[in-house]
């Protein structure tokens, strides 16, 4: 074994922690070995030296020979890693979509000009892997079941050939018997029907669906449905979310049997030994089970097949094992910011589960609807309940008042515009630290409804003394100015006198601003500040737009307006082109800026935007905000509010309108994403508000709606 090993300079190599890479061939002969804590503190070695983080070095190339001579060799154990590490050498993309075309684009081949240097050792790398993937054919028959549930994945990803791929491995699978490697085959089976769609979906599709319909494995049912749902989505069955509920309930009669233990694996000291039994520990901490993890898999692999997903997770939401409850509000968070749900049931089903005992489950509860704010809204009456069930119970000691469960329950009413919170909020707001969210619940309230609060907010920055440096006292000058509180200005106005940093003045300034002339008193400090021209290098644009707010004088702050859309700063070009947007039409100056800007490429939605305002004319801007909708979907709200200002004129926009209306996803939910991913609703819910605006003013009518506000809190 490891034949000409000698032969290769591994001194003149190196890994991620030397320049010297001499140690790598007692990792290689320790994956060798007998001893199976000897192979698990090597493979931790391999992965920590030659594959750190990812990266491939040029000893990571010399080590592929002897990795697949090691794999090949069946007097070898553990031979499953040895793939796995094969693998994951040659696919830096191994949890994603093989069939993302941004992925592909990048490491097609290396490119100096799109490449760094170091990115080459892992394209040498990956095309020797490739070039010898026909041995994995191999490996899916052998005696190692550890083999074979490592095999097909590196198949299905690596051989040039997804074709032959797939006919192996559609060959292999009713011969297998063992489970592990019987799911490996099924995720195999979809990844190379993701590859080479044309040719193999509709046999994927057909093979997966006969293992749903055919096998007595529950987990390799829930397998088989979650890489339909991957590779042909449309070929799910009718009963796909009844099928899952009922490996759930199957899965929940087999926990509650006495099971045989497991073997237990070697404990050492290596990461992968560690992450290992932190894994175990999670699952045991959460009681979540294989069958929690594959539905957590189909739902992620579903994507936007609501009509399952919806029933699947009401039905997890309201499982009778707390744990599984537990493991769905998670679940239902990612549903419910990431999609437009059209149902009401799976708000409430989350909102039932206030009444469960464990209050580490009721946080969890809140966090998720407060994730969720206007779209929570028909959830209101439960949390009105909850927090009405807190007079007779004890508040949590030593906990800030925002993450106790009261808190987020709170926060969650305010959140939803509710305002039966404010009176609670007006006590609140007296006796704990000004929260950080301050401004967020001032806008969600809206400045009618918050405008008890005024007073509170004015008390609490006058504790705090004009010459204060905390933060809280740029959060309430704010907020005063959102609820445009006029016996504050005095106050407002000694804090700007002695503001010593951008951060307050911008807060004290931007609250004169939406004062608007009712602020006249502030004038004389305002304009002192506009004069000051260290200020204004700082500052300006924020000084101006006070002073335009105080007096209506376009003339004054054009200049600077204008200087500032040319800045190369982007914080600045910012501030001015909120500001040319907010001078209108009395702006009119400032469009061959704009127009400038638009053709340079640099912000061009708020220029388009600021452009429009100006002139008036939808002729300028339309055009450019028809292109950016498709490009740039996370600026969709601002474009959306900008259509709708327009009016009638807006009508070539109706297409994208009625296909946003009819799209089950919120707008920065884009692509498809991996993890623990929330989105803005709040923003989502504006942006579905305006499209019905835009219909009503050009008549159109929607083509269907995926979703949105009209059913849990109308906007």
């Amino acid at each position: 074994m490891f034949r000409g090993i000698e032969d290769v300079d591994w001194a003149s190599l190196e890994h991620a922690y030397t320049e010297s890479a001499t140690d790598v061939p007692d990792l290689l002969r320790g994956l060798a070995s007998d001893d199976p804590v000897r192979r698990e503190i090597a493979l931790d070695g391999m992965y920590g030296a030659v594959l750190h983080q990812g990266t491939v070095y040029d000893s990571t190339v010399a080590c592929v020979p002897f990795l697949f001579e090691l794999a090949a060799n069946r007097a070898v154990a553990g031979r499953g890693a040895v793939v796995g590490l094969l693998h994951s050498i040659a696919d830096p993309f191994a949890d994603e979509d093989p069939g993302d075309p941004e992925d592909a684009e990048h490491w097609t081949a290396f490119d100096e000009e799109l490449h760094e240097d170091w990115e080459r050792h892992f394209f040498v790398a990956r095309d020797l892997i490739r070039a010898r993937a026909g041995e994995f054919l191999d490996l899916l028959g052998d005696p190692d079941p550890g083999v074979r549930a490592t095999a097909p994945a590196a198949l299905a990803r690596l051989h040039p050939d997804p074709v032959r791929a797939f006919s192996a491995l559609r060959e292999r699978l009713p011969a297998e018997s063992d489970p592990s490697a019987a799911r490996s085959l099924v995720g195999a089976v979809a990844t190379a029907a993701v590859r080479e769609p044309s040719q193999l979906q509709g046999a994927a599709a057909e093979l997966l669906r006969s293992v749903v319909s055919g096998t007595r494995d529950p987990e390799l049912r829930m397998t088989a449905l979650a890489h339909l749902a991957r590779c042909a989505p449309g070929e799910l069955p009718q009963d796909t979310a009844r099928m899952a509920l009922d490996v759930m309930r199957i899965s929940q009669a087999a926990a509650e049997a006495d099971q045989p233990a497991e073997v237990p694996a070697p404990r050492t000291d290596t990461m992968i030994s560690y992450l290992r039994e932190l894994k175990e520990q999670h699952r045991r901490a959460l009681t979540v089970d294989e069958a929690d993890e594959l539905l957590e898999e189909l739902h992620t692999e579903l994507d936007d097949r609501i009509d399952i997903r919806v029933p699947l997770l009401v039905g997890m939401l309201d499982s009778p094992d707390r744990n599984r409850r537990s493991h769905a509000v998670t679940t239902a968070g990612k549903l419910l910011t990431g999609w437009r749900v059209p149902e009401e049931e799976p708000v409430m089903a989350l909102a039932r589960l206030l009444g469960d005992e464990e209050l580490s489950l009721h946080k969890s509860v809140l966090s998720e609807l407060r994730h969720l704010g206007p779209a929570a809204r028909c959830a209101s009456e439960e949390i009105v309940a909850y927090i009405q069930s807190w007079d007779d119970r004890p508040l949590e000691e030593d906990t800030p008042f925002r993450h106790m469960a009261l808190g987020m329950a709170y926060e969650v009413l305010t959140l939803q515009g509710d305002t039966r919170i404010v009176p609670a909020l007006g006590h609140l707001l007296t006796v704990v630290a000004i929260p950080e969210e301050l401004v967020r619940w001032i806008e969600a309230l809206g400045p009618e409804t918050a405008a008890p609060l005024a007073p509170v907010l004015h008390d609490r920055l006058a504790e705090l003394g004009h010459d204060s440096q905390h933060e809280a006292a740029d959060r309430l000058a704010t907020a005063l100015g959102l609820l445009r509180h006029t016996p504050s200005l005095p106050l407002l106005i000694r804090l700007l006198d002695h503001a010593e940093h951008g951060r307050r003045r911008a807060a004290v300034l931007g609250a004169f601003s939406r004062f608007g002339p009712a602020a006249a008193e502030a004038l004389p400090t305002v304009r002192r500040l506009w004069e000051d021209r260290t200020v204004r290098d700082e500052d300006g644009v924020l000084a101006a737009r006070a002073l335009w707010a105080l007096t209506g004088d376009t003339g004054a702050v054009l200049p600077v307006v204008r200087e500032n859309l040319r800045s190369d700063r982007w914080l600045s070009r910012q501030q001015a082109l909120q500001l040319a947007g907010e001078l209108g039409r009395s702006g009119a100056a400032l469009a061959p800026d704009l127009r400038a800007l638009i053709a340079a490429g640099h912000t061009v939605v708020p220029a388009a935007v600021a452009l429009w305002r100006v002139t008036g004319e939808a002729q300028d801007a339309l055009p450019v905000l028809l292109e950016q909708w498709r490009t740039t979907p996370t600026r969709r709200p601002d474009m959306a509010a900008c259509l709708a200002g327009m009016g009638p004129a807006a009508a070539p926009a109706l297409p994208l309108i009625r296909a946003e209306l009819s799209s089950p996803r919120r707008h920065s939910n884009d692509r498809p994403r991996r993890g623990n991913i929330r989105y803005d609703v709040a923003s989502d819910e504006a942006l579905l508000a305006d499209c019905r605006r835009i219909l009503a003013a050009c008549g159109g009518q929607p083509s269907g709606d995926g979703g949105g506000p009209g059913r849990c809190g109308p906007v």
